[in-house]
Order: C-alpha cells, then sequence, then structure tokens
C-alpha cells in the first residue's frame, strides 16, 4: 500500500498537537522537497474550510498552492488513555486499518474514472507515539473544483467505519456501504453526507469530463460561479442537495446521472 520512500516534516513545520473531530485533520501539502513536506497553509478538521481556504489560493494563483496534483497530508490520532497518558490497547491497529481502507477506497474512486491511482507515503511522527501521518499524492483532477476536493476528503474520513471493507472495485465499494446502512444502520462518520452524495458519485466520476475539462482550474473556483456564498459551503453537499449556487455545474451533473440511469435500466 505505502511507497518506499518515507517523508519527514519540514523544520517548523510540525505535526501539531492532537488532532480534533474524531483524532483526523488534513491539509494541503507542498510538494515535496530533499525528502522533507510542509503544510501548504494549516490543518483542519472541517472539508468546508479545507475549501475555502483552497479557493483563495488557487484563484489568485498562489505560488506555495501546487496545483499539478493533489497533495494531501492526513493525520490520525490513536486514543489515549486519561489515567495513564499512554495509547490505549488496538487503537494504533484501528489508525492503521483506516488508512489501508482510505487508500482502498480512493483506488475504487481512481479505477472508475480511469484516473491514475493514488499513491501514500508515511510521515515520520518521531516521538509522537499516538499519532500517524500520510502524503496522499492523487491525479490533478480531485482538484479542479471545490465540490471534487470535499468528495476526496469525505471519502477517506467515512472509512474510520470498519465495515467499509472487502470490496475490490467501485460498485463493490457502493454495495457494502449500502449493506452497512439497512435497517436504519448508520456509519461512525458522515452518514448524511455519504448517503446524500452517493448516488451521484458515479455521476461525478465518470462525467468529470463533462463537468470540469473545459475550461482552466481557477474558473471552476471563481467566487462569481456561486453568487457571494464564498465558498465556505461550497462542498459536495451543497452540489448534490441542489443549494449551490453554481447552476451549470449542478445541472451538468443532474443530466450526466439520468443519461447512467437511463442507460442501467435497458
Amino acid at each position: 500500500m505505502f511507497q518506499k520512500t518515507t517523508f519527514k516534516i519540514s523544520p517548523g513545520n510540525g505535526l501539531g498537537t492532537t488532532p480534533g473531530y474524531g483524532g483526523f485533520t488534513f491539509g494541503c501539502a507542498q510538494e515535496p522537497k530533499d525528502g522533507k513536506i510542509k503544510l501548504v497553509n494549516s490543518y483542519h478538521s472541517c472539508r468546508e474550510g479545507l475549501v475555502s481556504g483552497l479557493r483563495d489560493r488557487i484563484i489568485k494563483e498562489a505560488v506555495l498552492q501546487p496545483t499539478d496534483k493533489m497533495h494531501m497530508i492526513f493525520r490520525w490520532a490513536a486514543g489515549i488513555d486519561g489515567r495513564t497518558k499512554k495509547v490505549k490497547p488496538g487503537e494504533i491497529e484501528k489508525v492503521e486499518s483506516w488508512i489501508q481502507r482510505s487508500v482502498a477506497a480512493l483506488h475504487a474512486f481512481d479505477s472508475l474514472a480511469g484516473w491514475p491511482l493514488t499513491r501514500v507515503y508515511k510521515i515520520e511522527t518521531n516521538y509522537d507515539e499516538w499519532l500517524r501521518a500520510c502524503y496522499f499524492l492523487s491525479s490533478r483532477r480531485w482538484l479542479k473544483a471545490s465540490y471534487m476536493v470535499s468528495l476526496y476528503v469525505l471519502v477517506v474520513r467515512m472509512c474510520k467505519d470498519e465495515r467499509i471493507t472487502g470490496f475490490k472495485n467501485f460498485d463493490g465499494l457502493v454495495k457494502v456501504i449500502k449493506e452497512a446502512t439497512t435497517g436504519g444502520h448508520k456509519l461512525v462518520y458522515d452518514h448524511s453526507y455519504v448517503r446524500d452524495s452517493m448516488p451521484y458519485w458515479e455521476a461525478m466520476m465518470k462525467g468529470y469530463s463533462k463537468m470540469f475539462r473545459k475550461r482552466k482550474m481557477p474558473y471552476y473556483w471563481d467566487k462569481d460561479r456561486i453568487n457571494g456564498h464564498e465558498g465556505s459551503g461550497e462542498g459536495i453537499q451543497y452540489l448534490v442537495s441542489g443549494d449551490t449556487a453554481y447552476s451549470e455545474v449542478r445541472s451538468q451533473l443532474l443530466k450526466i446521472k439520468r443519461e447512467l440511469d437511463t442507460k442501467k435500466k435497458k
């Protein structure tokens, strides 16, 4: 699963304190240099917070924000025993399994779209035994619009649920999630976001070219497209729920989904 290269965090750009929101945070990374990697800005626990900062950097073509590929650092914190201040038994294994499920899920999406598979590299965490950090390197297409970035992080975060496993492809992944959520059962994380967006995943990946390939990246991140929403809420949920002000891409998504649904019925 992991690439052979292991990176170190650049001096002055440490991995920080215990990550929030269930021990999981993330941030955009610069391209590694001399075996070291650093953040572009800061870590986030909110997908829309990440999207908002990205929007400002991309439309201004910020020098430190690479747009050649999706460069992300993800951090996972293992549970700590409040009394002993040590990692609880089995917690590291849970984190590492979460990482493995995340990579498998992203590969299912990548393969569906015909994109290069996401590559994952370990990041040294030194003395922080409770922490695991990885550098994810994926196709530039994941960075083309805020909705794609939001979906990307959602896929990784939902994989905290141990039931999301045993699949071999995208259809298998969807089947596993549906089976895990039957009878009123919910996913550990982001249940409603996964439930609402999952019917549109295939359309977004297979219809990417029609939705986002016509113009350069800044066009799809421009605040003019979202009519004053300022980008804070323009993640995957806004797009699939119809709350987005970006009517052009919403219409394209619905058209692609209808076409796919029609083919399946034949």
